[in-house]
């Protein structure tokens, strides 16, 4: 329901210039700069500046961009409402992967069960994808366990989960405490960039003066029951959330690593853009959080 002039707005930001854009709506290049020097006119303020070549959003610009998301929000909302065959709520929310398998099906079963006639969306993704989808105003919500920028966006805080290193039961690195220089030899599986866990990953090395280059060979998997695997099979380790992997070191498939002085835990967030309305849903479905 937006003017037009806004959906130029909004793609210019998201394609990061006119030629882009124009592309993306399928109007021509000189039509995107009428619409945005309309709109600079008509507000009363500069969007867009260019720095060199490069095309950057003002603040002014940063600020209708956050209300628009709002807006689109919004409307996505109602639009969604009217569109129910009956008046049960509807969750549009993101969980990330470690979030997504291990944490939400209880969660959500728990949920349903005293809730059965409420509809409920959930996409799985990476921290980067929901937090830019949150933005957009695509999903109301996600439960994250990466690192995010909590100036753009509000969060509360679930809660703290231990990050371990992981092996095979065949490898000999649990038997005994390790340091973590001696691990610097081993073959790591690691998440995709983007990746919450892989971040944390690599936060927690940079502490210790390393990176995931002082490990002698790190292969990238997209997704945790591979990496699992590949370490199950022992050829290599891993750094994951101990909740993600409780299942194996009960069944003694994988083994935890003691690390000398490694110890990382890191909270788990729902977030949310900072004037999120309708908070009654939300605090209703976490109430199922453990």
């Amino acid at each position: 329901m937006l003017d037009n002039r806004y959906k130029t707005f909004l793609t210019l930001i998201e394609e990061g210039s006119y030629t882009k854009a124009a592309k993306k709506l399928n109007i021509t290049q000189p039509a995107v700069t009428q619409h945005i020097q309309h709109l600079q006119e008509e507000l009363g303020v500069q969007l867009f500046r260019y720095e060199g070549k490069q095309l950057l959003v003002t603040e002014k610009g940063r600020y209708l961009e956050e209300q628009l998301s709002l807006l689109n929000r919004d409307v996505e909302r109602i639009r969604t409402h009217l569109l129910q065959r009956d008046d049960a709520p509807t969750l549009s929310f993101g969980a990330t992967l470690t979030i997504g398998e291990y944490v939400m099906p209880g969660l959500i079963g728990r949920y349903l069960e005293q809730h059965p006639r409420h509809h409920l969306s959930m996409i799985v993704d990476n921290t980067a994808t929901l937090t830019g989808l949150i933005q957009k105003g695509k999903i109301d919500f996600a439960l994250i366990e990466g690192d995010f920028n909590q100036s753009q966006l509000g969060f509360e805080k679930l809660s703290d989960e231990p990050f371990i290193g992981v092996c095979a039961t065949a490898s000999p690195l649990w038997r005994s405490e390790q340091d973590l220089a001696a691990l610097f030899c081993e073959h790591l599986f690691v998440r995709e960039e983007g990746s919450g866990s892989r971040r944390i990953l690599e936060n927690a090395l940079l502490k210790e003066g390393a990176n995931l280059s002082s490990f002698g060979r790190t292969t990238v998997v997209g997704g945790i029951g591979p990496i699992k695997q590949l370490v199950a099979e022992n050829r290599g380790i891993a750094f994951l959330y101990r909740i993600s992997v409780e299942k194996e070191l009960e069944e003694g498939t994988l083994k935890e690593i003691p690390i000398r002085g490694f110890a990382v835990a890191h909270p788990f967030h729902v977030v949310h853009l900072k004037d999120f309305r309708d908070r009654g849903p939300l605090q209703e479905l976490l109430s199922f959080y453990c």
